[in-house]
């Protein structure tokens, strides 16, 4: 017999991996700590759940949590990792940052907060 908290970490287990297996989330490649890792934005994810919220089905009781509170359960069960680029100056040359870095570190705070600009 499963438990019942077991039972809801399989579900968001099962949500992250659909999550991370779609089409529509864009991710890209770079490096964390010498490892190739995929990785996406955090206002990319928010905007991917608001165009996909039939996806929310698959965390049965939990489907009417927020967006945030969805990302902080990811990550306190290490499903994600919150990371930063390593490189925060601009190139030289350059006027801004890249929208993808190449270098990810780990942020030391594991908490999601994305406010969105209305």
């Amino acid at each position: 017999m499963v438990t019942k908290q077991a039972a809801k970490k399989d579900v968001f287990q099962l949500f992250a991996e659909k999550v991370r297996d779609h089409k529509d989330l864009v991710s890209r490649w770079a490096v964390l700590q010498e490892t190739r890792v995929e990785y996406f934005r955090g206002k990319d994810f928010v905007s991917f759940l608001r165009n996909h919220p039939e996806l929310k089905e698959i965390l049965e009781s939990d489907r009417n949590l927020e967006v945030e509170d969805i990302a902080n359960v990811l990550l306190r069960k290490n499903l994600l990792v919150r990371c930063d680029r390593v490189v925060k100056t601009v190139r030289p040359g350059k006027k801004k940052l890249s929208t993808w870095p190449a270098h990810l570190e780990i942020f030391p705070v594991s908490s999601f907060n994305f406010h969105l600009r209305r």
